[in-house]
């Protein structure tokens, strides 16, 4: 005889509204603590007081000595879903919190030996001359780029996008995250960087993202639009065709001429193609991509130097061993910023592209 399954019970709406303004209150606490305010609460998640810096007090409305409260009350800071504290906290969080970071690991294992077989077995040259020309220890910047996307419709889909990019190759990278790494050291003087800036790649590369991610909602979107503007047509088509009928022609005391028919014709489309445009705008998508953070790291990686010669242009790249995942990095594509292991090179100035890119080019 099988055991009995137990059947979770769901939690009354008290005692869920209660977990909900406990976690309300510690974000709250995490928050005012974060911008360098003190929080002590007689009873958790009902009352409490709070020593704001002048900013934050400035910000949220409230006194520098700030009782808090679930409640409205006069002078006191209401923690809850149906005050304003949420929209106050964005506010806070947005002047007051920095959204960029730096940091730096302490040195880790490097790959040792002879690379070159390595390299060779991993990255397949297409169309240059690729010559090895030594591994050295590197330090190379990271950075971990956080966007808040979404698109509105009818509907609203909205997601957390992270891409990480190597700040020399711009190659994109399935890195763990930076934050949760154990030996993580604050970089209080990060290294000026020649490099070209990752924002735009990043926002090319979380663009992607977020119409894959939201494949199924630009599906549905599309399917309602599809169904609206046939219910559209069938109606405004049988108008039409009743505007022609003969049995139309028998009910009227006068029966109408060809020329008012067409009138009418005229008028039932005009006015079909008015509802297929205010349908069109009922649906249309907003599309929003905005940084939310960035985290950038340095780290000593394996840097190998190879001479890609490409009819008589020249050049020299270099790829990573990263120790983070314990694996050559990607080469980064010059157009449309994907990684890969499987490049060609342009003639002129021998930038890399990925397969798919090549063949888009026809070179």
């Amino acid at each position: 005889m099988s055991a009995p399954v137990a059947t979770p019970r769901p939690i009354p709406g008290d005692a869920a509204a209660s977990l909900v303004q406990l976690d309300l209150c510690g974000f709250a606490s995490r928050m005012l603590e974060q911008c360098g305010g003190l929080v002590e609460w007689t009873v958790p998640g009902e009352a409490g007081t709070a020593v704001l810096p002048p900013p934050v007090a400035r910000l949220l409305g409230v006194g520098e000595d700030a009782p808090l409260a679930s409640r409205q009350d006069p002078g006191a800071l209401c923690i809850s879903l149906a005050s304003e504290f949420l929209d106050l906290s964005e506010q806070v969080l947005a002047t007051l919190v920095p959204r960029t970071a730096a940091f730096q690991i302490p040195d880790r294992y490097l790959k040792g030996g002879d690379l070159q077989p390595l390299v060779e077995r991993l990255f397949t040259w297409h169309n240059a001359r690729v010559r090895y020309r030594g591994s050295a220890p590197a330090r190379v910047a990271y950075h971990s780029w956080t966007f808040f996307a979404s698109l509105r419709s009818e509907e609203v889909f909205e997601s957390r996008l992270n891409v990480a990019l190597n700040a020399a190759s711009l190659a994109p990278l399935d890195l763990p995250d930076l934050l949760d790494l154990q030996d993580l050291e604050p970089c209080l003087e990060p290294r000026p960087s020649s490099h070209p800036d990752t924002f735009d790649a990043a926002v090319r590369l979380a663009q992607e993202r977020l119409l894959k991610d939201a494949a199924g909602f630009i599906a549905r979107t599309e399917s309602r639009l599809a169904r609206d503007r046939k219910r559209l047509r069938d109606y405004y088509g049988a108008l039409k065709r009743e505007a022609g009928s003969a049995a139309t022609r028998r009910r009227s005391a006068s029966p109408p001429t060809n020329e008012q028919i067409e009138d009418r014709k005229r008028v039932v489309n005009l006015e079909l193609l008015r509802k297929l445009a205010e349908l069109d705008e009922r649906h249309e998508m907003e599309a929003l991509l905005e940084p939310i953070a960035l985290v950038r790291l340095e780290a000593t990686v394996l840097a190998v130097e190879l001479s890609v010669q490409r009819k008589r242009a020249e050049r020299v790249y270099h790829v990573y061993w990263n120790p983070l995942i314990k694996h050559f990095e990607p080469m980064g594509c010059s157009v449309c910023g994907h990684g890969t292991f499987s490049v060609a090179f342009t003639d002129d100035d021998v930038a890399a592209l990925c397969a798919r890119c090549l063949a888009a080019a026809g070179t």
